[in-house]
């Protein structure tokens, strides 16, 4: 197996990032600097201290991701999450026991799980729900971002002059998020190819996972979609990317026509053991 092909199955049985022979040229140019930094001369020794270095693969992945994320991307979806999802699930609960779980899966610097927090604390139908919003991303630097709070300009394009005040404090150098909506998520170091990584998160009620599994090669989405089929309660639901879709996936999921998308649903027990039931009879 020549050194590419080294490198790309390396990164893809870590990660489920892929690099196909076309993104080689990519692949070696972002890469090249850390040649110099680990003071290492060629790409056969840098792959050999790659296998080995759990920290320079954190850096390899903060390198070859992509970091176009701002607050209240994709709106349409947004809205079904808020004006759909949300009540359907609230309302499907048993009213001495409602809960609301929803992780923001490959969260990036963190801006959609606090869009994710402020549309909660403005849904009249969460009021008295408990709400968690958990967010997690392979890269360490990105969780250290979504932590601090702190945005620049180039994260508020879709927000209104009227939102930024209402959820962010303004000072030097950028806007930081206020912290009763900081309080309501929780950020954490996830590689969604771990499943220990994934069942740490716990079962939940709503998974985002958007713009993420384009990047993915076919195994790594078949083994992610199965993870998140198995951390979503029954009746939960998993919104993609506009681009990303399991429709002819082969998938326990089903899909949901909303008003304003398509969304997947763990089917519920009792939807679960009908069709059993019709498959046997």
């Amino acid at each position: 197996m020549g050194t590419f092909s080294t490198l790309s199955s390396l990164i893809a049985r870590r990660s489920g990032l892929l690099f196909e022979k076309k993104a080689r040229a990519m692949l070696e140019r972002r890469l090249a600097p850390r040649l110099a930094a680990n003071q290492i001369e060629t790409f056969d020794e840098y792959v050999s201290f790659l296998q080995d270095s759990d920290s320079e693969q954190e850096v390899v992945y903060q390198l070859l991701t992509t970091k176009e994320t701002y607050f209240y991307r994709q709106e349409y979806q947004l809205r079904a999450f808020v004006d759909e999802i949300v009540p359907r699930l609230v309302n499907a609960s048993p009213s001495h026991n409602r809960r609301l779980t929803i992780w923001s899966a490959g969260c990036s610097s963190g801006e959609e799980a606090y869009t994710l927090a402020m549309l909660l604390s403005e849904c009249p139908h969460v009021q008295g729900v408990r709400t968690n919003i958990v967010g997690t991303d392979l890269c360490r630097s990105n969780i250290e971002i979504a932590e601090a709070g702190v945005y620049r300009s180039g994260s508020f394009r879709a927000m209104s002059e009227e939102l930024i005040a209402k959820h962010f404090i303004a000072e030097k150098g950028g806007y930081r998020i206020k912290p009763a909506l900081k309080r309501m998520v929780h950020f954490s170091v996830g590689n969604l190819m771990n499943p220990s990584d994934v069942r740490s998160v716990g079962r939940v009620d709503i998974i985002f996972c958007r713009n993420v599994m384009i990047y993915f090669d076919e195994v790594a989405r078949r083994t992610v979609t199965a993870l998140f089929f198995e951390r979503l309660l029954p009746g939960g639901y998993l919104l993609l990317g506009h681009s990303e879709s399991l429709l002819n996936a082969g998938t326990n999921f089903e899909p949901v026509h909303l008003e304003a998308d398509l969304v997947y649903r763990r089917p519920t027990l009792e939807q679960s053991s009908a069709a059993r039931i019709k498959v046997s009879t």
